[in-house]
């Protein structure tokens, strides 16, 4: 589970082998073994006593920026993986294994996205099956992209972008909004940018433990500030777990004018504390339900991670292979 930070109030503090939160008279605790990350999604306090014993346990701090995106992280003195994985994740840059997990990043997003249209279309009015089955029938393309990496990623970026752009458009028919603008005021995009931001936390921490580079990606280029290998392997995950979590949102009336407010600076509209607990609350929710995988009962949560660890496998070892995640509804 995650401890959450949310509300200006609060004080995170240590005793025994437990986290204290202390909210005005409220006082609730969490024994250390039940944590697995502390959230700080508001201007909280957090004692030196608390942040030592999480570092001492493994438990990661994340500082969230008003639109869910991870400001910074503590993290303890030591990575997941090895050494030798980050050696062989530059060397393969220029090797056929870079532009086979691109491809199969993107292939994945694609029919996860298709999936998750057919399954809307079994509970509404609108049938988006034609569409679905046509984004599924693009994605087919990929398999025949030849070269490195650098030499087919505008071609897979456009296979990409066409059919994203049919996938939203589907979403327009049951959500209050035009269109996928990260930068838009409405409310549909103000709760996917902080439910997509919610979800880069976990994939860099993905990455993290698996001893795979966040900044050394393979389909997004490379940037100074730009963590290019978390946004290759979030994008198969997106539908599935924020996409999901934010049309249900919707389905149950749960999002109204309260979660929302503006910016005292900018005066860009950004998500109150109740707004912040409502996304929260469903993107954990989505994080941790259990699916059949391979044979068990796994969490979305631990699949990012298995995920994450058979790409520094195929890094390290061609010979395994490698096939992205697509869960079939």
């Amino acid at each position: 589970m995650q401890i959450i930070l949310n509300d200006y109030s609060s004080f995170l503090g240590k005793k025994g082998e437990r986290f204290t939160i202390k909210t005005g008279d409220k006082k609730q605790e969490y024994a250390v073994k039940d944590v697995d990350q502390i959230l700080i999604a508001a201007a909280s306090s957090v004692s030196v006593g608390a942040i030592k014993f999480a570092l001492k346990n493994e438990i990661d701090i994340v500082f969230l920026n008003s639109i869910g995106r991870p400001l910074g992280r503590v993290f303890p003195c030591k990575l997941g993986g090895t050494t030798l994985t980050r050696k062989r994740q530059l060397e393969a840059y220029y090797t056929p294994r870079a532009a086979k997990i691109a491809k199969e990043l993107v292939k994945a997003k694609i029919v996860n996205q298709a999936y998750f249209l057919k399954s809307l279309s079994k509970s509404r009015k609108q049938d988006f099956t034609e569409i679905a089955n046509s984004n599924i029938e693009v994605s087919k393309r990929i398999d025949s992209l030849t070269g490195n990496v650098d030499f087919m990623r505008q071609e897979l970026l456009g296979i990409e972008g066409v059919t994203a752009s049919n996938y939203f458009g589907c979403l327009t028919k049951i959500l209050p909004f035009k269109g996928r603008d990260k930068d838009s005021q409405d409310h549909v995009n103000i709760l996917l940018n902080y439910g997509y931001g919610i979800l880069y936390n976990q994939t860099e921490k993905t990455c993290v433990l698996a001893g795979l580079d966040p900044y050394l990606g393979f389909m997004h280029t490379d940037r100074y500030n730009k963590p290019s290998m978390v946004l290759d392997m979030i994008e198969g995950f997106r539908p599935i777990i924020v996409d999901r979590a934010i049309v249900t949102l919707f389905a149950q009336k749960q999002v109204n004018g309260k979660m929302f407010q503006e910016h005292p600076e900018d005066k860009q509209l950004i998500l109150t504390k109740e707004g912040r607990e409502k996304i929260i609350s469903a993107i954990m929710e989505r994080l941790y339900t259990k699916v059949s995988f391979k044979g068990k009962q796994t969490s979305f949560d631990d699949i990012m991670l298995g995920q994450a660890r058979r790409v520094a496998n195929y890094l390290l070892d061609e010979n395994k292979g490698f096939e992205a995640f697509v869960y079939r509804w």
